[in-house]
């Protein structure tokens, strides 16, 4: 998801979902340098998100669809976490943690 926090990334990827496009080609639509595609492409490429195939001199980039869905089908079901009520913000003083029921004596544990 950080990948695709960028604007100029985000924009990228949407324009690869309609169709390939070398680096030359995006840089010139996005109205940025090819060093600055180059870096965005790199990021997406780490992720998954983006594959490049080489035809001749020049490297055609596309989306990887499946690696979207992926990140689709997590942001659903992230959706879809029922809440289990109102939390603690505040540190106080317990003698037994929540989390694994061990004796924490003394202890100020923050919630």
């Amino acid at each position: 998801m950080k990948a695709l926090s960028d604007q100029s990334r985000l924009t990228i990827v949407q324009m690869l979902l309609l169709r390939q496009y070398c680096v030359g080609g995006l840089a010139r639509t996005l109205k940025i340098s090819e060093a600055a595609v180059s870096q965005h492409l790199k990021v997406l490429k780490q992720v998954g998100i983006v594959l490049g195939t080489k035809r001749g001199y020049f490297v055609h980039y596309q989306v990887e669809k499946e690696a979207l869905r992926s990140l689709a089908t997590l942001l659903l079901a992230f959706s879809e976490v029922e809440q289990t009520g109102i939390g603690e913000c505040q540190t106080r003083r317990q003698t037994t943690c929540t989390l694994c029921n061990e004796k924490h004596p003394n202890k100020e544990i923050a919630f």
